[in-house]
């Protein structure tokens, strides 16, 4: 995939150590750990272990491109297949996005021009994603953008989970993304 991807009204860049403020409004807010699955960050060291997670291949800072400012992270994660080897036809996407950034479609934005990035490199291949199914605006945009619901599990109890949660799968092909109509729109 390319390093940079531009939109009308954000830059896809790769995470730089220079992010970490930014970053920290992101990890350390609980609202947004909750919604995207991760334990909120309680240190600085703890923040920047987190940062150099996301300085690997296939994941990027989301920023605005009038100030340059990290609002967020898209990445392309490795899959798995039945017998534990990697799956070369398909990744999961996996996404969070600073609070204060709702509800404005940035994140629509991203996925939509991260996923043609996707499908013009290889039409063959399948994108996955899950959600907290109580995370309704992330249902919202993986359905908008034509992802088929594919399944449901119920989360236990963990560190991430105080309580158990269901969580919602989903995957999307090249052609559905084409027919939903719905791509690089905002």
């Amino acid at each position: 995939m390319d390093k940079k991807i531009k939109t009308p009204r954000l830059n896809l860049r790769p995470f730089v150590s220079g992010d970490l403020f930014k970053l920290q409004e992101i990890v350390e807010n609980k609202e947004i750990a909750d919604q995207a699955g991760f334990r909120v960050s309680s240190s600085s060291f703890e923040t920047d272990f987190f940062l150099q997670q996301l300085m690997r291949t296939n994941i990027w800072a989301i920023t605005l491109k009038q100030s340059a400012a990290v609002i967020g992270s898209i990445g392309l994660y490795s899959v798995s297949n039945e017998h534990q080897e990697r799956d070369f036809q398909k990744f999961e996407i996996g996404y969070m996005m600073n609070q204060d950034f709702w509800g404005q479609g940035y994140m629509k934005e991203a996925v939509s021009y991260l996923l043609q990035q996707v499908f013009q490199t290889n039409g063959d291949y399948v994108v996955l994603a899950s959600t907290y199914t109580e995370n309704k605006r992330s249902k919202l945009l993986l359905e908008h953008l034509g992802f088929k619901q594919t399944g449901q599990h119920t989360l236990p109890v963990s560190v991430l989970n105080p309580a158990p949660k269901q969580e919602t799968y989903y995957e999307l092909t090249e052609r559905r993304f084409k027919e939903g109509g719905n791509y690089a729109t905002h």
